[in-house]
């Protein structure tokens, strides 16, 4: 009995290795061909969106001038976010600039006027004249962008113009100390001088940031994998700000505010009698924490999303606190001149 066992389990031992074996043999070249799919797939993707992506993005040449001549300052990158020519690209790229020259997609090279800037934020506001609509790019939710998600830079790194690299999102959320209101999205994607001002892409070739610095050696001055975007929603509050502050009509509010530290919500000082602020019941004394669902936590954050996000005759709930605790008001915005 112990040795017809002993066969019955040898028997059925390499009757399940040469199963085993010849689900292995042929399963192999099937996951192969998935695996390869899959990589033409994406490859495919990254092709698509540089096809979509590149025409819309810029290299901005600041000019300086240097006796009678205007002279290159400094080169930079931008994009479109409208069919009728702005731009978007960072302050700094253009700070101090005599003239402006942006160089399209084809190699055309039109001059381009200033509409707004954000010193505390590093982002500036363009605009060309053109008699066609240009291509131009759309900005994502980057509330749903997630660590190790793909991220894809395109610019003109050291002027080497229409210049696409591809990582993944590092950290979301960094800080470094360099502008009043930072929100910063780390990628490995490669960033150089040049890039500034350039858009960072999700894989559906949506903008999640405006690339803005790198860190490196202080030896080097090259990309070692650790360059930083604009956060998205930011980038577009503040440039919706900037759009919005030239219409002639626009939502009051009516408080004064007072901000303590980086630590401090405001704080409202004041309120104005016969505004919006006033008939809601806010108070002086009253700390804002929320308009909507987006959060607060500067006076000047209260100031840019009122201007980017809402219009005379708009609601909108305030969240604040009030001595400990935690109310909730709907306020209809005015309007100013």
């Amino acid at each position: 009995m112990k040795n017809i066992t002993v066969r019955k389990f040898i028997f059925n031992f390499r009757k399940r290795s040469l199963i085993s074996l010849l689900a292995f043999v042929f399963f192999i070249p099937h996951l192969h061909a998935q695996t390869a799919g899959q990589l033409a797939g994406t490859q495919e993707s990254f092709a698509a969106i540089a096809e979509k992506a590149m025409p819309a993005v810029v290299t901005v040449y600041s000019m300086a001038q240097r006796g009678s001549q205007l002279v290159q300052k400094g080169v930079g990158s931008g994009f479109f976010i409208s069919g009728d020519g702005f731009i978007v690209t960072n302050y700094h790229v253009i700070e101090n600039a005599r003239s402006i020259v942006v160089k399209l997609s084809k190699g055309e090279t039109v001059p381009a006027k200033i509409i707004g800037v954000s010193t505390r934020t590093d982002l500036a506001v363009l605009k060309i004249s053109s008699w066609k609509k240009v291509p131009f790019l759309r900005f994502a939710d980057s509330e749903k962008v997630k660590i190790g998600h793909y991220a894809i830079a395109i610019g003109s790194p050291f002027s080497l113009s229409q210049t696409m690299t591809t990582g993944i999102v590092s950290y979301k959320g960094r800080e470094l100390g360099l502008h009043y209101r930072e929100d910063y999205i780390q990628t490995d994607a490669a960033i150089n001088p040049g890039n500034s001002g350039g858009p960072l892409l999700n894989i559906s070739g949506k903008v999640i940031g405006v690339n803005d610095c790198i860190l490196s050696p202080s030896s080097g001055k090259g990309n070692v994998g650790i360059g930083f975007a604009i956060d998205g929603n930011l980038a577009k509050t503040v440039v919706l700000s900037i759009l919005k502050s030239r219409l002639p009509d626009k939502p009051l509010l009516g408080i004064k505010m007072l901000e303590y530290n980086q630590y401090s919500p405001p704080v409202i000082a004041q309120v104005y009698p016969n505004t919006p602020a006033a008939a809601a019941g806010l108070a002086a004394g009253d700390c804002i924490l929320k308009i909507g669902t987006r959060k607060v936590p500067t006076v000047w954050d209260v100031t840019t999303t009122v201007m980017a996000l809402y219009v005379p005759g708009d609601e909108a709930v305030f969240t604040i606190r009030r001595n400990k605790k935690i109310l909730r008001t709907k306020i209809k915005f005015g309007s100013q001149k």
